[in-house]
């Protein structure tokens, strides 16, 4: 870096150092009694899910959040459970 870009470097880095002990901003802090309240369904769906049931969950104020696969278990060639998705909702209490 030149000696011209290093002298406006310190310029800049004095100017932030003065403004920030001048200006007193208050600090930002989390309100415990504004946080937000969940609640949540979660629903296995073996095949695919059937619209009416989104639809019902979307009407209720649902929220789709989460979608998980379970693959199929299989023992000695059968299939003995598993293959289903569950999707899980979430909505203001």
């Amino acid at each position: 870096m030149s000696r011209p870009g290093i002298i406006w470097l310190t310029i800049a880095f004095l100017a932030g150092c003065v403004t920030t002990a001048l200006v007193n901003v208050p600090r930002a802090h989390a309100d415990a009694a504004t946080a937000a309240r969940w609640e949540h369904w979660c629903i296995d769906v073996d095949g695919t899910p059937k619209n009416g049931d989104l639809e019902k969950a979307g009407a209720e104020g649902f929220e789709l959040v989460s979608v998980s696969f379970r693959p199929p278990v299989v023992q000695s060639g059968n299939s003995v459970g598993g293959g289903a998705t569950l999707l899980c909702f979430k909505r203001p209490r």
